[in-house]
């Protein structure tokens, strides 16, 4: 029986709890639309190619997470999936261990940083930087594609050289080469491309050399599937399915 001093209290559900929470993850996340879909199970490659390899380590890496001694960086050419892998990493670290992690598109963070500088933005230097610092897991997608400026390297050293500093786990890619080129080989597309820097050459030696002590390489090579697509003859459907089909063999 209800008094006058009875009072109603809102019970929240507990089963919603943990969906509310991972939802609120995804979000802080901050992946791009584009790539929010994207998962092992969407990731297509040939047989015993690097690509392939480079799934088999990052799907390690995923069920030894928070055991693991050091980050990954995806090397190689446009095109051959190191976006959708360091994506598919992040997501499901949040969906299956709830970790608290976040994308990053280097082009963007130094647009959004330039942007801070000005009377009419709605964030600080400070409120955009410190996330990418603190945060558990980062995934740095792009690394080195922002114009070699002293201010540019000194934005990523900053965060880069805090999380290698604190033994925070972070994800990098890049499509910048981690040695000269020398060589050219009909087989590989990466020798084949115009570049003229390396990794270092593009961010400094001096945090190409951490980085090679915080992060494992994993190279990935392999036709550029974002213009496959437009070739003659190319049915976008009828491969996407029968790759499905034969990794399910």
């Amino acid at each position: 029986m209800e008094t006058e001093d009875s009072v109603e209290a809102v019970v929240p559900c507990p089963e919603c709890r943990p969906k509310e929470g991972l939802k609120k993850l995804l979000q802080k996340a901050a992946i791009p639309p584009r790539y929010f879909d994207r998962g092992f199970e969407e990731f297509f490659f040939e047989r015993n190619s690097l690509q392939e390899k480079a799934q088999l380590r990052a799907i390690d890496y995923v069920e030894d997470f928070p055991n693991v001694p050091r980050g990954l960086l995806f090397a190689g050419p446009c095109g051959v999936g190191k976006t959708h892998l360091s994506v598919a990493i992040l997501k499901t670290l949040i969906q299956e261990k709830h970790v608290h992690g976040q994308f990053v598109d280097e082009a963007e963070l130094l647009r959004r940083l330039q942007y801070s500088y000005g009377p009419n933005s709605p964030e600080t230097e400070r409120e955009v930087m410190l996330p990418l610092s603190e945060v558990e897991l980062l995934v740095w997608d792009d690394l080195g594609t922002g114009r070699p400026t002293d201010w540019v390297r000194e934005t990523i050293r900053t965060v880069l050289n805090h999380r290698y500093t604190y033994n925070k786990q972070t994800i990098l890619s890049t499509n910048w080469p981690l040695k000269p080129q020398t060589a050219k080989s009909p087989t590989s597309r990466s020798r084949t491309e115009p570049m003229q820097n390396t990794l270092a050459e593009r961010i400094g030696q001096r945090l190409f050399s951490r980085i090679m002590e915080m992060c494992e390489i994993i190279e990935m090579d392999g036709p550029d599937f974002r213009t496959d697509i437009h070739k003659e003859g190319h049915d976008f459907e009828k491969k996407t399915s029968a790759l499905r089909a034969e990794k399910r063999k």
